[in-house]
Order: C-alpha cells, then sequence, then structure tokens
C-alpha cells in the first residue's frame, strides 16, 4: 500500500502545473540569451566596420602618393600627389616675422605631379634620387630684378617664372644654418655666401647654391637630415652633403615649375656643407679650397670666428674674410664676374667664335 501510495505521488507531481519560480527563471535564461546574441551582433557588425572604415584610410593614404593614371586628350600619363607640410605644425628656432607670416598663410595648395615628375611622391626612394628628388624650380638669375633676394620674397610668388634663385637660396641658408646651431653644431658662412655678405651683405644673385662651412663634421647628423626632412627640406650627400628644396616644403607649390625636368646635378638651388677641420699643428684644412697653400688656411685668419650679416641677419665666419676670399677667388673678388645667359649670343661672342676657328685651322690654339 505504501509503496502504491509514493508511486501516486509521483504521478501527482508529474502531473501538477509548473511553479512559479521556474517560469522566471526560465523567462531570465531566455532574456539572457536574446540580450547576448542582441549584444553580439551588433559588436561583430561594429568591429567589421571599423576594420573597413580603417582598411579605406589606409588604402586612400597608400594611394594619395602613389602614381595614378589619367587620360588626357587619349593619352594616358601618371598622376600623383605628394604629401604636403602643415605650416602651423612646424616648430622653427627664431620667432624671425617671416615664420610668423608663413604660418598665417593659408593652407598650401595640393600639387599635381605629372608623368616623370611622379617620381617626386616617392619619399622613400629620396637618398637614391639625389638631386633627382629636388622640387624642380626654374628661378630668375638676373638684375637688377633679382638683387638683394630674399625669403620673404617668396610669400607673394605670382608664378613659378618670378622666383629668384637668390631668395630660395636665402631661405635654404637661413633655415640649414638654424638647424646646424640648433643640433650643436658650428656653421660658418663660407665661399659664395661670404663673397655676397662682404660684396652688398646679400645673396649673389646668378648663382645656383649657397655655401656653409661645419666645423670639424656634422654632428648628430641623422637628427639634422630629419629635423631638415620635417621641415621640408632633402639632404643629401654627392661627395659632400648638400641641402635642397623637398616636394613636400610647405611653399612647394609657389616653387614648383611643372615645364622643367627632373632636377639634374646642380641644377636646382642648394646648399653646399663644407667639413672645417683644424689641425694639430694650428692651421685649417678647408674641404674644397684651392689657395695658395692648397687646402690649408692659417689659424690666425679663421679663429677667433668674425660675423657678417647677410640682408641684416648675423652669421658666424672665418675671422679674416679678406683672406679667406682672396684664397678661394683672386685679389679681385670684389669685382663679379661677368656672365653670359645661356642661350643669348651677341655680335662679341660670334667674332671671338670666329677667331677661334679660324686659329685652330691655321694648326694654333685658341
Amino acid at each position: 500500500m505504501d509503496k502504491k501510495h509514493d508511486a501516486g505521488d509521483v504521478e501527482a507531481a508529474k502531473q501538477a502545473p509548473p511553479r512559479r519560480g521556474g517560469c522566471v527563471r526560465r523567462g531570465l535564461l531566455g532574456c539572457r540569451d536574446f540580450w547576448t546574441g542582441v549584444t553580439v551582433i551588433p559588436t561583430f557588425v561594429m568591429v567589421l566596420i571599423g576594420l573597413l572604415v580603417f582598411g579605406l584610410v589606409m588604402e586612400s593614404h597608400i594611394l594619395a602618393y602613389l602614381p595614378e593614371v589619367a587620360v588626357l586628350n587619349g593619352i594616358e600619363e601618371e598622376v600623383c600627389s605628394p604629401r604636403v607640410l602643415n605650416m602651423s605644425s612646424i616648430e622653427y628656432h627664431s620667432g624671425h616675422r617671416y615664420y610668423a607670416a608663413l604660418k598665417e598663410m593659408d593652407p598650401p595648395k595640393p600639387l599635381t605631379f605629372r608623368g616623370k615628375h611622379t617620381e617626386l611622391c616617392k619619399e622613400d626612394k629620396r637618398a637614391k634620387m639625389k638631386y633627382g628628388y629636388c622640387l624642380p624650380i626654374s628661378g630668375r638669375k638676373d638684375t637688377p630684378f633679382c638683387t638683394a633676394g630674399d625669403r620673404t620674397d617668396l610669400l607673394s610668388v605670382r608664378s613659378p617664372k618670378s622666383v629668384c634663385y637668390a631668395s630660395v637660396l636665402h631661405m635654404l641658408l637661413v633655415e640649414v644654418y638654424e638647424e646646424l646651431k640648433a643640433s650643436g653644431n658650428t656653421p660658418l658662412i663660407t665661399f659664395g655666401s661670404l663673397l655676397g655678405a662682404v660684396r652688398n651683405g646679400s645673396m649673389i644673385p646668378f648663382t645656383e647654391d649657397t655655401d656653409i662651412g661645419v666645423v670639424e663634421r656634422i654632428r648628430t647628423r641623422t637628427a639634422v637630415r630629419e629635423a631638415l626632412w620635417k621641415k621640408g627640406y632633402h639632404m643629401f650627400f654627392l661627395t659632400i652633403w648638400r641641402v635642397c628644396v623637398a616636394p613636400t616644403h610647405p611653399l612647394a607649390a609657389r616653387l614648383y615649375d611643372p615645364e622643367m625636368p627632373l632636377a639634374k646635378n646642380y641644377a636646382v638651388p642648394y646648399v653646399d656643407l663644407y667639413k672645417m677641420k683644424k689641425r694639430v699643428d694650428g692651421g685649417w684644412d678647408i674641404q674644397e679650397l684651392q689657395g695658395s697653400n692648397g687646402r690649408l688656411v692659417p689659424g690666425d685668419k679663421m679663429e677667433p670666428f668674425s660675423q657678417v650679416t647677410i640682408n641684416g641677419m648675423p652669421f658666424d665666419t672665418v675671422h679674416d674674410p679678406d683672406f679667406f676670399l682672396r684664397e678661394a677667388y683672386g685679389p679681385n673678388y670684389m669685382t663679379p664676374k661677368q656672365r653670359m645667359t645661356p642661350g643669348v649670343i651677341t655680335k662679341d661672342l660670334v667674332k671671338e667664335m670666329f677667331k677661334k676657328l679660324a686659329l685652330r685651322a691655321k694648326g694654333g690654339t685658341p
């Protein structure tokens, strides 16, 4: 009898309605599964969207500096836009009004390179390209238009054809000199830069380069190179270290001449950096100098350093500029040598050419 009673109780228990607490628990468990699914799905979707956006941004960043193919008049040509530095993010080493005016200018216009100029978008190849990575600048060297060229002239350039080499060289000279000073180096104005300073306190208008001597060697060269790169300058080595304007420079859109070919050696404005080393005997060895005693200059002609001004700005130089310039250019260094504009042929030049040809025909030497 007891066993039957137990069985009946079990059966009754099976047929009894479920308790309310069990329903609530199952409901909560069901809600948990539901909300877990609701949470996981959007999270998964957001991750996918994030990855997609990141991929598009990276692709756009890469493609912005890689050549594309454009069709113009049925002719395909490569096109690219280089990265251009923002003036407001560049830190300069002085509070000169030029830098203030530079930062107040409108954001630089994007450049477009076509054809062979798309090589200028390849920043990773700049070390091998050397002069080829310099921004193509046509530049003027005529006087009086380019007399006393100053970097402030570049703030109001109307076209690339009106750019003076002297103005670009002044910009290069000042910023490279300042960077060398800030990095613990000892830069000195030498050769052509010193010649212009002594003649009339300005840049020589008809030259392609400006010169800075560095005592001993360029310390922290990698840091100097990187600092100049962040300002829009390309520092490269070709027999000596040199610096030119890079395609990333904030003023590149004003200076760039699309009609110029990729820069060949020495065919753009640039800075030469010469090594100046003090010897044990007190004399100085000046790289590239061809004076009466070769590269050697007496110690008392070098130290203590003096100063000259270029466009009103002071620069350190050798102790005796007159002696140095006589050694470098001869006793008549104050008189500019007459230069012929390329492509210009005068009657006197034609006569001189005929005289030389006639002399050669007779077996003589011109």
